[in-house]
């Protein structure tokens, strides 16, 4: 049975992402809802880049992720890593992060080209572009996550 907690924090990465691919039309002119005309698509200025099998999170995170769901372009996992565990080298799309336990972390940012030591308390949610990452767990206590990584393209 999967905890009420995880649960929420499914929901609400499923949500986020579910966000990402909505279109609406905040036009309040009526007459609008029923125009046809073609409705150019706003391109997104940070495009994911092509997907490498290679360097898939859920490969190269460890013996610490556990996938929840892989569907429609979307994978869902929770990381766990404990003091003084890392994770290899790999390449997020679009993603977002929930911190269901917080702890501080050396992370390794490939396209900074430099280590962060980050310290990320529970509860904390971020939303990232693509980047390329590794990292340590540099605390005292484990850290855990859940994170959303979506390989659609948004139009």
């Amino acid at each position: 049975m999967i905890p009420f907690k995880t649960k929420t924090c499914l929901l609400a990465a499923a949500c986020t992402a579910f966000l990402f691919g909505c279109k609406e039309n905040t036009s309040s002119d009526e007459s609008s809802m029923s125009d046809t005309t073609a409705i150019e698509p706003v391109s997104d200025p940070s495009p994911s880049p092509a997907y490498d099998p290679t360097m898939d999170p859920y490969l190269m995170g460890g013996d610490g992720i556990k996938q929840l769901s892989d569907t429609l372009g979307v994978k869902i996992y929770e990381f766990t890593v404990a003091p003084g565990e890392s994770w290899g080298l790999h390449t997020h799309p679009q993603h977002t992060v929930y911190v269901l336990e917080g702890g501080t972390m050396a992370l390794y940012m490939k396209e900074a080209g430099r280590t962060d030591t980050l310290t990320f308390p529970t509860g904390y949610s971020l939303v990232s572009g693509p980047l390329t990452d590794s990292g340590m767990n540099v605390g005292k206590t484990t850290i855990k996550m859940i994170v959303t990584d979506i390989y659609l393209q948004r139009e």
